[in-house]
């Protein structure tokens, strides 16, 4: 009871009530609630959680930092490439802090490989989804379910994928993923109800979930293959937004739906690549 509290109650209640608060005074800010409560559920699951930093699992605290800076240059006047650009820079650097505690005893240039190469996932992920957010943004009056997709997917895809990661190798991990997922469905809900959901808001959520997604392999070992899969699955909603030509709710629902329907055939295929040989109980 005490895990499923600290995995998916307490994160849920602190990102609906910080939504609320941060749509209210900060109007369309209310993507900070999922952040908040995944640093809810993280101080919760990860009981030695230190800040300045002294492990890799401690740096999510900077990666939340990184993506609202992250958000907030996306949205500046600059160039499109200039943005990108920096977007890519900070993407790396989440990812550097996020991995290099342990990959730093294989050496420098392991650890930054890890990092651009998740860095250009995460920056092709928004890539596909940033015009789509802009478009949808334009018309949420009438399509409140379109501007919300994009997080949708990333929550589905946390969800099927927390428990991969529990039982394949590391239940701490598995849990920030259930934990994320259920912040970023209490931001859901209330960006549904105020239709608050602001461009890009997706960012942060991206740096955590490619983040816990890196981690499990680095960390827990879970099989190089299976966080492949996994990261392909999360490519789902971006890839159907490309052949929707429409921003509206039916297309919107049925976007959804291919991603619960692939994710939920991806953590099965896992679970049983992941399996371990002896008995569970």
């Amino acid at each position: 009871m005490l895990m499923l509290l600290h995995t998916a109650v307490y994160p849920f209640i602190a990102a609906l009530i910080v939504s609320v608060i941060a749509g209210k005074v900060l109007r369309a800010s209310s993507y900070l609630g999922y952040l908040g409560g995944f640093l809810v559920g993280l101080s919760l699951i990860h009981s030695g959680l230190s800040f300045p930093p002294a492990q890799a699992i401690d740096y999510y605290s900077i990666t939340t930092l990184i993506g609202i800076i992250g958000v907030l240059l996306l949205t500046t006047t600059m160039t499109p490439g200039r943005r990108y650009g920096v977007t890519f820079v900070l993407s790396g650097l989440s990812f550097y802090l996020l991995l290099n505690p342990v990959l730093k005893h294989s050496g420098l240039s392991i650890s930054l490989s890890w990092a651009v190469v998740s860095a250009a996932i995460v920056l092709t992920h928004l890539f596909m989804t940033s015009k789509h957010e802009a478009t949808s943004n334009d018309t949420q009056t009438k399509q409140i379910l379109s501007p919300l997709i994009t997080p949708i997917g990333l929550m589905i895809t946390a969800g099927s994928a927390a428990p991969v990661v529990s039982i394949g190798g590391s239940l701490l991990i598995g849990q920030l993923l259930g934990a994320f997922a259920a912040a970023m469905f209490a931001y859901v809900i209330v960006a549904f109800m105020t239709r608050s959901a602001q461009q890009y808001s997706s960012l942060p959520a991206a740096l955590l979930l490619g983040g816990l997604i890196t981690q499990s392999h680095v960390l827990a070992d879970i099989p190089l293959s299976v966080m492949l899969i996994i990261t392909a699955g999360s490519f789902v909603t971006p890839i159907a937004i490309q052949f929707s030509k429409l921003a509206n709710n039916k297309h919107s629902i049925l976007i959804m739906a291919s991603q619960a329907i692939a994710s939920l055939l991806i953590s099965g295929f896992c679970l049983w690549l992941v399996w371990p040989e002896s008995s569970l109980y």
